[in-house]
């Protein structure tokens, strides 16, 4: 089986799902556009090609096409990364393999073709204007209709990068005059985040699923404010455990993992956010590891492999979470002092690519606690500033 791999060094846990799929007795090519002096030495692929133009789509082609030259036809394309995930599609329609093809990974992409599919599922989703190239009258009326605030975002794209919230007619007035043909305007929902994450298997069966909660607003948390966290639940409500499979059904989800984001209102009711053809992001699988005693790599690649996980188990043993820091704050205890006060609570420490410092901070600090109220705490203790 040929599974090719795009960009298998970055981000730092590519790797983990290339070692699982070779584990499995899979020659796993790849192209990256990351020198090959940085492939970890134990990690073993059946061919690198450094591709360093891979973003500009002819010469990803090119190497490609290289590769089934060289070790025979591909059996899937893959990259778990949202960076990647149209030109997957792209390649698998070039090269007949199975898989999205490009309009639908498209589709599943956008914001503004979501609301079919939340609809389909039964799942409130805020009504969405795509934008235009210039203001006119007609985007006036529209986003008047639609009320203030509004949030304006990338019809495609993920954590929160160029989205911004309009509150007052003047800033209505300088968001129009920008050219918003690449977004889409919502209302403003006021709720808590939180996500049903999982993957699923050839049949769209969920083989493994989990939830987390994020503390604040992605975008305050960009603007380098706050210092933002997250972390999952062990016990996952009913009703957002149903809501959740009635999205993973309606998207039709088969074959991977999914990042579905949701809205929890104060009445504990749920309205869609968007939906992600892939995991949730920065060490959110390691955090899924360790908060349940699994591999999810071994999962995935047992997934792409054909094996049946009819009979699979896990347990949510604990809470795990993300908690950032940021090199421009300065923080209350070392790494040294909280390694000793929090133990084996604080499983990793993870320095995050300066690409997603933005939303994760600059370092991430991954802990784990079977009871909520203690790991908050520890959540607390690393995030503490000194005074």
């Amino acid at each position: 089986m040929n599974v090719l791999f795009l960009s298998p060094f970055f981000p730092p846990n590519a790797d983990r799902f290339c070692r699982a799929l070779h584990a499995r007795g899979v020659n796993v090519l790849a192209i990256g556009d990351e020198p090959p002096e940085r492939q970890p030495a134990d990690l073993v692929l059946g061919e690198y090609v450094y591709e360093p133009a891979m973003a500009h789509y002819p010469a990803l082609r090119a190497a490609t096409a290289g590769l089934i030259a060289r070790h025979g036809r591909l059996d899937r394309i893959e990259s778990n990364n949202e960076h990647w995930l149209q030109a997957e599609g792209k390649l698998r329609d070039d090269f007949a393999v199975s898989g999205l093809s490009e309009s639908q990974t498209r589709a599943l992409r956008s914001k503004s073709m979501m609301a079919s599919v939340f609809a389909k599922a039964a799942i409130i989703y805020p009504p969405t204007m795509r934008g235009t190239a210039s203001a006119s009258a007609q985007a006036r009326e529209e986003a008047a209709r639609l009320g203030l605030p509004l949030v304006i975002k990338p019809d495609s794209g993920s954590g929160a990068v160029d989205t911004f919230v309009v509150s007052t007619e003047s800033e209505l007035d300088a968001a129009l005059r920008r050219d918003l043909s690449g977004h889409v305007l919502q209302p403003f929902v006021s709720g808590d985040i939180v996500t049903f994450d999982g993957l699923a298997d050839a049949n769209g069966q969920i083989v493994f699923f989990t939830s987390h909660r994020y503390d604040r607003g992605i975008m305050q948390v960009r603007e380098g404010r706050i210092d933002g966290h997250y972390y999952s639940l062990r016990d996952i409500p009913a009703d957002l455990e149903r809501v959740g499979r009635r999205a993973v059904a309606a998207f039709d989800i088969r074959e991977r993992f999914f990042h579905a984001e949701l809205f929890m209102l104060s009445d504990a009711s749920y309205v869609g956010l968007e939906m992600n053809i892939r995991p949730p992001g920065g060490y959110t699988t390691d955090m899924m590891n360790a908060a349940c005693g699994i591999d999810v790599y071994d999962l995935w690649a047992g997934v792409l492999s054909g094996e049946s996980f009819a009979d699979f188990s896990y347990t949510r043993g604990y809470h795990a979470a993300h908690a950032g820091r940021r090199f421009a704050h300065r923080y209350l205890l070392t790494d040294a002092e909280l390694q000793r006060e929090l133990g084996d609570t604080l499983f990793a420490v993870r320095s995050v690519p300066d690409v997603f410092a933005a939303t994760m901070g600059n370092v991430g600090y991954l802990l784990r606690h079977p009871n909520l109220v203690q790991l908050k705490q520890a959540i607390s203790r690393v995030q503490q500033i000194r005074d």
